[in-house]
């Protein structure tokens, strides 16, 4: 080896040693107080040769406004701290070990109401919470590093059982960004888990048992869907992966329907009702959110990321549907049903033309309306753009786009921006894609579907459709089974629902093409009233299996 080539293997060398003594350590102990309905978290940081580091939570998470009132008792030590709304600002001497103690505690004691599900909440049975909603974790700046080696540690019972997204079982550890930390889900109790291996990686599922299925068989479902994602992607670095459920308020009735999830880092966090089965439902949520691997944080958004929503979440729900029928996962029956659900609730939104802007502002406050839009819109895109792509005389149609904008999220680090999209669609797809996408993404144009456009395989018509309309506010009715809020003129006044009807019984698809049933108690006796739950008509293209 020559003089010069030796000096040079021992300058990488050391410089790899120094930053291997450089890495800042995050130490996390969870201590969930089952009987107290509270969390105890301990942080520990050995920062480097600052003298001013940075702890966040995020300003707010899903629908909590205001993530810092759950954080009770906050104690610091190795240096002094000043609160600026969610951060906490440490000033230290160079390598402290900056340590903080506080409890979690969101004012509930169970996952009783589907409106808390993004709540970090300590149960007597499980403690269940996602970073973002609790854990303090470093403030991207002041010198910090990007990644840490982050340990957790969780303290439980006998018998007890504790995953997070990036490790399962008691003491875990991984080298993370903050982000990551925040964009974890956390959950420890009386849990009954099961690990799959899959082509080089593992699927690992962690769930309070109170359903109407396995782990093994949540864990199969996750696998095959993982896969079939994969092999559309060509993805060859997939990491292993999981997925937790938890119960949510009551076992719901034959034919009602209820469930939430969260797409987190390499994991999924499932919300469901119990005794509920895996269902095309179940399917859908995981599809949709696995699918933001790629979309969302491959090909991350540029801030304000609602600006994009179209095109981050409505395209995903795009591609999410199309993967479960081209795979073989569902049939064509499945697939128009759904298609036909989408296609039906953005033609009857009273806000079809929210611009982005509309979304980027009104995106929580109005989410049944302006939010959906943006789902809506970027689905209703990715049927017709895909269509008119191959009609261009591009063989792959939109997946050309897709694919090549995910391979340059992940290459050269692009953030999605409406420009960097349209720029990308007239280059890849031709120059028809410019004025498509200023009519229907700039100027939130209503999106038609050719009938042709899923052919050969589904065929459409034009059809009569209705809006959901229940008629009375749900959730104040069942709580009081008292009839609040009764709509004038609705399809339940003209049944002979009346204000303040008792009701002693439901059953309430939430859907307009099937009947709602109550059992309604008057002078004594019990009546049935029946109605369909429909509001606003609208004549739209629906989808049929071809040959029905």
């Amino acid at each position: 080896m020559s003089r010069l080539l030796a000096a040079a293997v021992w300058l990488g060398t050391h410089a790899a040693a120094q930053a291997a003594d450089t890495t800042e350590t995050l130490t996390y102990v969870l201590t969930p107080q089952f009987e107290r309905g509270r969390l105890r978290v301990e942080l520990s940081w050995e920062t480097g040769q600052r003298r001013r580091s940075t702890l966040r939570v995020a300003s707010r998470w899903g629908r909590i406004d205001d993530v810092t009132q759950f954080l009770h008792g906050l104690v610091f030590s190795g240096g002094t701290a000043r609160q600026d709304g969610p951060m906490w600002i440490l000033t230290h001497t160079p390598g402290a070990n900056v340590s903080c103690t506080y409890e979690v505690y969101a004012g509930r004691r169970a996952f009783d109401d589907w409106d808390y599900t993004h709540h970090p909440l300590t149960t007597p049975e499980f403690f269940h919470g996602m970073g973002n909603a609790f854990l303090l974790a470093p403030n991207p700046g002041d010198d910090a590093p990007e990644e840490y080696e982050v340990v957790l540690r969780w303290q439980l019972p006998a018998g007890f059982k504790a995953a997070c997204s990036w490790g399962v079982g008691r003491s875990v550890g991984a080298r993370l960004k903050a982000g990551d930390i925040r964009q974890s889900v956390y959950l420890a109790g009386r849990l009954a888990t099961h690990t799959m291996p899959q082509e080089g990686r593992s699927v690992t599922v962690a769930m309070v048992d109170a359903f109407g299925f396995t782990p093994e068989q949540l864990a199969q479902m996750t696998t095959a869907i993982i896969k079939q994602q994969c092999t559309f992607m060509d993805e060859r670095a997939f990491p292993d992966f999981v997925a937790t459920a938890i119960p949510v308020g009551q076992p719901l009735k034959p034919g009602d329907s209820r469930l939430a999830g969260s797409g987190l880092y390499n994991s999924f966090a499932l919300c469901l009702a119990p005794q509920s089965k895996l269902s095309d439902a179940v399917e859908h949520l995981f599809a949709h959110e696995l699918f933001h691997y790629w979309n969302g944080r491959l090909l991350a958004a540029a801030d304000p990321e609602r600006l994009v929503c179209w095109f981050t979440e409505g395209l995903t729900d795009y591609y999410a549907l199309r993967v479960l029928f081209e795979s073989g996962r569902w049939d064509a029956a499945t697939y128009a049903r759904w298609i036909n659900k989408h296609v039906r609730e953005y033609h009857l939104n009273p806000a079809i033309h929210a611009s982005n802007e509309d979304i980027n502002r009104d995106y929580w406050n109005q989410r049944d309306t302006v939010g959906e839009v943006a789902y809506q819109r970027g689905l209703m895109l990715g049927l017709r753009w895909h269509k008119l792509a191959r009609q261009n005389d591009v063989p792959d149609g939109l997946d050309r786009l897709f694919q090549t904008l995910v391979r340059r999220g992940r290459a050269r680090g692009l953030k999605l921006t409406n420009a960097a999209i349209r720029d990308a669609g007239v280059e890849l797809l031709g120059a028809w894609f410019g004025p498509e996408f200023d009519r229907y993404v700039k100027q939130a144009a209503t999106v038609e579907l050719p009938a042709d456009v899923l052919a050969p395989k589904l065929v459409g018509k034009s059809t009569d459709v209705y809006a959901f309309e229940l008629g009375f506010d749900r959730a104040s009715s069942l709580k009081d089974k008292k009839v609040r809020d009764l709509l004038r003129g609705s399809a339940a006044e003209a049944a002979g629902l009346r204000e303040r009807d008792l009701l002693a019984g439901w059953s309430i698809p939430a859907d307009p093409d099937q009947p709602v049933r109550l059992q309604v108690q008057r002078g004594g006796e019990t009546q049935t009233i029946e109605y369909y739950p429909r509001g606003r008509k609208a004549s739209v293209t629906q989808f049929a299996p071809a040959g029905d």
